[in-house]
């Protein structure tokens, strides 16, 4: 009797294409960094207004390969295909194998491999789940820091105002009141600053809680991927037909 398999697992073991370019939060972020000026004003006016640099401080929460990671949620993709595939090819082999074969051992045959198909359709399952959530958190991070670069653009434009404003003042500031406006303006775009800033933290704050749910539903896929591959049905040895 001869046994056609129905699929061909191995197709699925093919490299990952390349990711999009939206799983690559840094190109976000350097894209608003055009905005904001290296002038010595307006890191004078960032420095008085956060401390630090926003930009820079922004790329720390970024940090990482995330295009290998986007890469990554595709091969759990392509081995969850494996095994579907798999469970598909044992299965239509033990149904083919039960029409001829009857008997106590036929029966376990059939149980064991069953099992073993059962058990290649649950690992697709845990495996088509970290698929799903690698790619809740390649773009949630693409989101935060799109989120974050537009918090920052306008944190350049307001670093820039208070640059301009800031300066005119200096000149200025022989005629008193020209100084006043001129450093009024200054400081009301600091304030603006801060508040922007704000605003780009709570923005990564919230695409943070999206992620650390993610990465737990990770942990606990992962977790049951390694208990069923621990347990995985195995024969005691190479069946020994008596009659034979």
């Amino acid at each position: 009797m001869g046994f056609a398999d129905i699929s061909e697992p191995t197709t699925h073991l093919a490299p990952p294409k390349d990711p999009m370019e939206t799983f690559n939060p840094v190109k976000a972020l350097n894209q608003a960094a055009d905005l904001i000026s290296p002038t010595y004003w307006v890191n004078e006016i960032l420095d008085m207004a956060l401390g630090f640099n926003p930009m820079d401080e922004t790329k720390k929460y970024f940090a990482g390969d995330w295009e290998a990671y986007a890469k990554c949620g595709e091969v759990w993709g392509n081995l969850g295909k494996l095994c579907m595939d798999v469970s598909k090819n044992v299965n239509a082999g033990n149904i083919t194998l039960d029409r001829t074969w009857d008997g106590n051992a036929a029966d376990a045959a059939y149980v064991y491999f069953k099992d073993i198909a059962d058990r290649c359709d649950d690992l697709q399952s845990e495996l088509d789940t970290l698929k799903t959530e690698y790619d809740v958190i390649s773009q949630g991070v693409w989101a935060a820091a799109e989120a974050a670069g537009s918090f920052l653009g306008a944190i350049g434009d307001s670093a820039a105002v208070a640059a301009i404003a800031a300066a005119a003042g200096t000149m200025m500031g022989w005629t008193g009141w020209g100084a006043a406006v001129g450093y009024g303006l200054a400081a009301a775009e600091i304030v603006k600053i801060i508040e922007l800033w704000g605003k780009a933290t709570a923005a990564v704050n919230k695409y943070q809680l999206i992620i650390q749910a993610a990465d737990a539903i990770i942990a606990t896929a992962g977790g049951t991927i390694a208990t069923k591959f621990t347990d995985f049905p195995l024969p005691n040895g190479a069946y020994d037909n008596p009659v034979v």
